[in-house]
């Protein structure tokens, strides 16, 4: 150490600068000009970068910080718990399904509640006799789910529409899937609990559709996340990830992280887009890209408009299929004008062929 201390200064800020920020930190404990180099806050920002993935001195709620070294304390101190790879993982999860929204969605960000503490995790925890993975405990560390205010669905279709994980409509049923805070885990989780007798599986409710015909349970026994199918009465779900992919890394994977980054890599792709109708933005999950979507185009006409220049028509439906995979064909018959006074023969805009499958996500 007496070695380090007669170092020039730009030699004690490359030492500094390759032993990690937790160790910079104590070797700056050892001598006065071990110190004084660990003040340069570009060391801090290049350790702020490397590990948390954050480029500006902000703590993991948004609110900014005097310095990047100061930054860098309140990120340690917050997460010095957990594995700091899965850490950064979350909040680049995190940082996708937002900047998607910002550009797309902003009315979904007012949603997204500030991260829960160590303690209300801790606290729910108890109150629920399970211990949730890793990964949805830092899940929650940033993102305390979604809003729900005491209202009426049924009555306020506008904020029903504004799950973060989207949904569908078809004739009279309608989805519409929100991130459950905390506090509503444990209460939906209770209200469900006849599922589960003997709840060995410990499974909680994470996410549900706004009119409560769509659950998400994640299996904390076996950090799986499954939905719950038209039998859900009877207990039956079915897995939302691929099985192996969840048992890759034993104690730092879970199936919540994994649905969400792959949820947000569909956002970003344009797989899923935000629709409006009636004046009601929602996200759509009826895939909008290759090869769940084909576009075919008959007599100029690529998406049915029932006026010049006027808005989409969109239909959509659901049927039944026994098998896993299967596909759907078909057209739509257009008569110019109107059907009482047709302007001109009528013709058929064909829907080309698309796979119906089970996919490897379910979201």
């Amino acid at each position: 150490m007496v070695f380090l201390q007669d170092c020039e200064e730009l030699v004690l800020h490359n030492v500094l600068s390759k032993v990690g920020g937790r160790h910079a930190a104590q070797l700056s404990c050892l001598s006065k000009s071990l110190r004084n180099a660990a003040l340069d806050d570009s060391i801090w920002a290049s350790f702020c970068l490397a590990d948390f993935g954050i480029s500006a001195p902000l703590d993991h709620h948004g609110n900014p910080s005097p310095s990047f070294k100061a930054a860098y304390k309140t990120w340690q101190e917050s997460f010095h718990m957990y594995p700091l790879p899965l850490v950064r993982r979350v909040k680049s999860c995190w940082d996708a399904i937002k900047s998607w929204a910002s550009e797309n969605f902003p009315e979904l960000l007012s949603t997204l509640q500030r991260g829960a503490s160590e303690s209300e995790i801790n606290e729910m925890e108890q109150r629920m006799e399970v211990k949730f993975p890793l990964a949805t405990r830092i899940i929650y560390r940033f993102v305390n789910g979604q809003e729900i205010k005491d209202f009426d669905f049924f009555e306020n279709e506008q904020l029903a529409s504004l799950g973060l994980i989207g949904g569908y409509s078809f004739y009279d049923h309608s989805v519409n899937v929100h991130l459950l805070p905390l506090s509503e885990i444990f209460r939906k989780t209770m209200q469900l609990a006849f599922l589960f007798p003997s709840n060995k599986q410990k499974c909680v409710v994470m996410a549900a559709s706004c009119h409560l015909n769509k659950f998400f349970f994640l299996d904390c026994s076996n950090s799986q996340l499954y939905v719950g199918t038209g039998n859900l009465a009877s207990g039956e779900m079915m897995p939302c990830v691929p099985k192996e992919l969840v048992q890759a890394v034993p104690n730092q994977q879970d199936a919540l992280l994994l649905w969400l980054e792959e949820y947000g890599r569909h956002l970003h792709k344009g797989m899923y887009r935000v629709r409006k109708e009636q004046n009601i933005k929602r996200i759509s999950l009826y895939p909008e890209t290759s090869p769940l979507c084909t576009t075919a185009i008959t007599n100029g006409v690529q998406y049915p408009l029932l006026y010049v220049d006027g808005e989409e028509f969109v239909y959509e439906s659901c049927t039944n299929q026994l098998s896993s995979s299967g596909s759907a064909e078909g057209a739509f018959t257009f008569v110019p004008g109107s059907l009482r006074s047709p302007k001109g023969r009528p013709f058929d805009a064909e829907i080309a062929q698309f796979p119906v499958s089970l996919p490897e996500y379910i979201f």
